[in-house]
């Protein structure tokens, strides 16, 4: 029996404005609160990367329950924050598991059934990373590869680990450093293939969770987290639209 595949979509800001713009009812979908969060933003590129980032989560959230796409802005989505209560957090859609991750000009989506909880993260590679970077995110045992590039493997472990704090909810609660991923290959891997996993023996929602790094343009770097080995799948805007 086949199970229900994790699917996630990477794009840019710019291919999602150009769909957005060849689909104007597309724009209809968001909620008033979040087209008010969407305005609050001051630069035009952040507006558009939370707008284009929140209507593509939808669009995907109506995928996976199979709600017609023109009804996916009618989807109850509620963020809570499981430390303090408040709005904010890991974004919730009955039925279905989602996460969303956004940096500078990408965005990457996922969803899952609503019994496997999922968290992506994408972050764009930087020339640097800030000083104490390694006290605030390595583990005891984690080291890195010498002779490879020490800012991409250290960008590379945290979206392993905020991934991972995605999916449980805990958000930066845990530090990173109380996380350590477990045989994490030097390079990708093939296509959807679950390639390390997760150790927090002081957490044992976080322990053992499965990570999925994740194909995606340069200078990005993806990774999708879960509790289940399910297939992972990519899917693309068109595809998506195509179920319209």
């Amino acid at each position: 029996m086949t199970r229900a595949p994790i699917e996630y979509l990477i794009s840019d800001i710019a291919a999602i404005e150009r769909v957005l713009a060849e689909h104007p009812w597309l724009d209809s979908l968001l909620s008033p609160d979040e087209a008010a969060r969407a305005d609050r933003f001051r630069r035009p590129s952040d507006r558009a990367a939370f707008r284009g980032a929140h209507l593509i989560f939808r669009l995907m959230a109506a995928r996976r329950l199979g709600v017609d796409l023109e009804e996916a802005g009618e989807l109850e989505l509620t963020r809570r924050c499981r430390t303090c209560g408040g709005p904010h957090g890991k974004p919730t859609v009955p039925g279905a598991e989602l996460s969303l991750s956004r940096s500078n000009g990408a965005v990457a989506i996922a969803s899952a059934p609503g019994t496997s909880p999922i968290g992506v993260d994408i972050e764009q590679v930087p020339p640097d990373v800030f000083s104490g970077f390694d006290d605030y995110v390595l583990g005891p045992t984690e080291t890195l590869t010498e002779g490879g590039d020490s800012v991409r493997q250290r960008v590379d472990l945290w979206v392993c680990k905020e991934a991972a704090v995605k999916t449980t909810g805990h958000g930066l609660s845990v530090p990173p450093s109380d996380i350590e991923i477990m045989n994490l290959p030097s390079g990708i891997g093939p296509h959807g293939q679950w390639t390390a996993t997760i150790a927090a023996p002081g957490n044992s929602e976080l322990d053992a969770l499965n990570i999925s790094r994740l194909t995606c343009p340069r200078p990005y770097v993806a990774a999708l987290c879960s509790a289940d080995r399910l297939p992972v799948e990519a899917v693309g805007l068109q595809e998506i639209l195509a179920g319209r």
